[in-house]
């Protein structure tokens, strides 16, 4: 077996660090550019939830809240720069089931722009109840 130079294993380290870095932040930021908000937390914020941005599952470490104006997202403790967004409602076009799990009811909720995609549990949604209904969405 040939010997592997330590070296090799700290490019390794590095360029995967980068490569998730990259993947954690880039739906993330495509959401910023049009929901970015400078808004305090909503008071009835759920902290350390789980949830999906796009393709990446942040598991506890999500906080959502529902305000009348929309969803308001943020990272719990290392946000990495990643800003707080405020989703309007009128930016979502669909929402359907998502039970990935059998215990825990989720959605995933199409955005229409930009193609995105949020994965958030019923208990969190049930107060948008009556802002996605204004939307023509009936809950499910």
């Amino acid at each position: 077996m040939p010997h592997i130079p330590q070296w090799i294993y700290i490019v390794y380290f590095v360029f995967s660090t980068i490569v998730m870095i990259f993947l954690f932040r880039h739906d993330w930021n495509r959401l910023a550019k049009l929901y970015r908000t400078k808004e305090a937390p909503p008071l009835n914020l759920s902290r350390m939830q789980s949830g999906c941005v796009g393709l990446v599952d942040y598991k506890g470490t999500l906080n959502v809240g529902i305000t009348p104006q929309g969803i308001y997202l943020s990272i719990f403790l290392f946000s990495f720069g990643l800003t707080p967004l405020l989703i309007p409602w009128s930016a979502i076009k669909k929402i359907e089931p998502a039970n990935e799990l059998f215990i825990i009811k989720r959605f995933r909720l199409y955005l229409n722009s930009p193609k995105v995609t949020l994965i958030l549990s019923r208990d969190i949604l049930e107060p948008a109840k009556e802002f996605l209904a204004t939307q023509g969405f009936e809950w499910i």
